[in-house]
């Protein structure tokens, strides 16, 4: 399935308001809040918070990719964040996140979790595909640009 296929209606979010890891988290979370197979909203943060203390999310080039894997769920979700500032992430809060892609995939089936990971971070390691979701200027032009390129790839 494609990466922008897996972004339900809202669940992207171009302005984070978030200064720090855990209220971007927090935020990212309410972007995918009352989808089909998730559970309660506090359960998700709370799963979100949890995973991101064992593994940091943080992948480099002002990007972080939260990910975690939950039961009930038919398919993967995804959730886009940006921040034109930066979000201070990482324990020693130095780096500064500008994309948040926030992955939750169905507890059974880590293949597709793993593969949907992969495909995010070759993505995200491109400079050009990189700048182009950060100065996307609507929802659409970032959808379609993760469309072109996701199938570029």
């Amino acid at each position: 399935m494609r990466l922008e296929q897996l972004i339900p209606s809202g669940a992207v979010k171009l302005d984070l308001e978030a200064n720090d890891r855990h209220a971007a988290l927090h935020e990212m979370a309410q972007l995918v809040v009352g989808q089909p197979g998730l559970p309660t909203n506090a359960e998700v943060i709370s799963a979100i918070f949890n995973r991101e203390l064992e593994y940091e999310a943080a992948v480099g080039s002002g990007a972080a990719i939260p990910h975690l894997m939950m039961p009930g769920l038919d398919k993967p979700i995804l959730a886009i964040g940006r921040s034109r500032n930066g979000i201070r992430f990482g324990d020693n809060g130095h780096s500064k996140v500008n994309l948040l892609f926030l992955l939750i995939s169905p507890a059974d089936d880590p293949h597709t979790h793993l593969h949907t990971i992969s495909r995010i971070a070759k993505l995200l390691t491109q400079p050009a595909i990189r700048d182009s979701l950060i100065k996307a200027e609507d929802e659409k032009f970032l959808r379609t640009t993760l469309s072109h390129h996701d199938e570029h790839s």
